[in-house]
Order: C-alpha cells, then structure tokens, then sequence
C-alpha cells in the first residue's frame, strides 16, 4: 500500500523546540514539564459495524482508504507519542498496521451500535494508563492536515488547557423549529430580519467541526468528558472541515468528497 510510514522511533522535539527524555515505562512516555504534557496519544475509533456503508472507514477515497487520510496526518505531524486505531474488525485492523498504526482491540462491551466515543476511549486509557494525553481524531474527517494537530497541540501546552477541540466558522442564520400540526409560527435564532446584517459585517458563529479532540486523562476518567476543565478551540476553515457523514450517498457525494479529498486533503510532498 502507498504512503505506509511509521513513527520515528526517536524522540520527538516539542514546537518549542526543547526535548525530553522517555521513561522506561511502556509506550515510551515523556518526563513532566511545563512544556511537557507526557505521553500524548493521537485515537481514531474505527468500528467495523457502519450502518450507510459497510466498512466505510477503510472504504478507497481519492486512492487512500478513508481512515488513510488522517493516520498519515497524525503520523506526519510528528508530535505523537503513538498512534492507535481502535477497532473490533479484522480488516481494519490490518489497514491500521499497514500506516502504521498500533491497534486497540476494543471489547464487544464498547462496540455496540449503543457505544459512545467515551466509553471507548476511557477502555483504552485503562488497558494504556501511561497516556497522560489523548488526541480523539474522527476517522472521517480526511482532510485534517498535520498543522492542525501541531497547532492545537501548542495551544494546549502554551495555555495549559484541559482540552482543545476544533472548531468552524459558518455564518448561517438560524430559525427555531416549529413541529408537524403545530399553529406556532417560526422565530429567528441569531438574527433581527430588519437588520440582516452583511456576510462581511458579521463574525458569523463556531460550531464543533468533529475533526478532533484534544483531552487530558484526568479530564476523561475523573470528569467524564472530553472537553471540560479549562477549554479552548481550534478553528479550522471551511475546506479543511470535510466530514464523511454515515448516511452519505455513495454513488454522487462520495465523488464529491474525493474532489474536496483531491484539492484539499493532506498530500504527502
């Protein structure tokens, strides 16, 4: 397979550019420091079971299995101290290695249709409790960049945040829902319409892109969340937000998604 790379077996440099020695514990994880938030895990969950397209994670998109796409941003952001693909499949599991990646094998107890992301990542923290840093990135989100987890990564450890997430900017105007029957008329949500204003004059709003997120363990086991504590945003643009929803339509939007793929995606030099 194309683009196979694997993590350096070295250790990395943080953007500050000051280095830390490992302990001799497993996985390799980092000294403390002001600087140094431990051993940081980049997590993809990656169930077998989709219900729109069967094995839509390891699904071809633009030459690359979809999963492809951000196990080579996350391996080629060089900040990771490992990185896990989380999966009860064998087949994606195999993908997995190929880039690259260590797998987690998820019990049945968190591979239900039921399961949430949390559940599963609080089972990998326990079976991996040398990580002191978690990096959830959504497998279907292919055109996530390195610099995007550099970035947020940085402002995690400058700001010594709890948690980052990414976020976009989208200037939409909102009307509140009005039910089937019912005789209520709509409202506006975040808008006057006597004073629309200008697409230029407006700041517009930030909604959570699902690309990733970023979460000590702490937060996780003894909070239950994987934003909380003190929390901050990375925003990310439009054409970086791309996200392979379960219900796309394989035969047009899938194509669509290749083309945004193609023009924006991660493309190794």
């Amino acid at each position: 397979m194309a683009d196979q790379k694997r993590l350096p077996s070295k250790d990395n440099e943080f953007l500050d550019g000051a280095s830390s020695s490992k302990k001799s514990c497993p996985g390799g994880s980092r000294t403390s420091s002001s600087k140094n938030p431990g051993h940081v895990a980049a997590l993809i969950l990656a169930r077998g079971g989709s219900k729109g397209i069967p094995l839509k994670n390891i699904k071809t998109l633009a030459g690359v299995p979809l999963i492809g796409w951000v196990l080579r941003a996350a391996i080629d952001c060089g900040k990771f101290d490992s990185v896990w693909v989380s999966t009860d499949h064998d087949e994606i599991e195999k993908v997995a290695e190929s880039w690259g990646a260590k797998v987690h094998r998820r019990s049945p107890k968190v591979s239900k249709d039921c399961s949430s992301s949390l559940e599963t990542i609080k089972e990998f923290l326990e079976e991996n409790p040398y990580v002191t840093v978690v990096c959830n990135i959504q497998a279907t989100s292919p055109c996530l960049h390195p610099f995007h987890l550099q970035e947020a990564l940085k402002k995690m450890i400058d700001k010594k945040c709890d948690s980052v997430f990414s976020v976009v900017r989208r200037h939409q105007f909102r009307w509140k829902e009005v039910r089937k029957g019912s005789d209520q008329c709509t409202q506006p949500d975040n808008l006057d319409p006597k004073n629309r204003p200008r697409r230029q004059d407006w700041d517009g709003e930030l909604f959570e892109n699902g690309s990733f997120y970023f979460a000590t363990t702490d937060l996780i086991m003894k909070k239950g969340s994987m934003q909380g504590g003190k929390v901050a945003y990375f925003e990310m643009d439009p054409q970086h937000s791309v996200e392979i929803k379960e219900d796309i339509d394989e035969d047009i939007n899938w194509l669509l998604a290749e083309q945004m793929v193609l023009r924006f995606g991660y493309h190794r030099g």
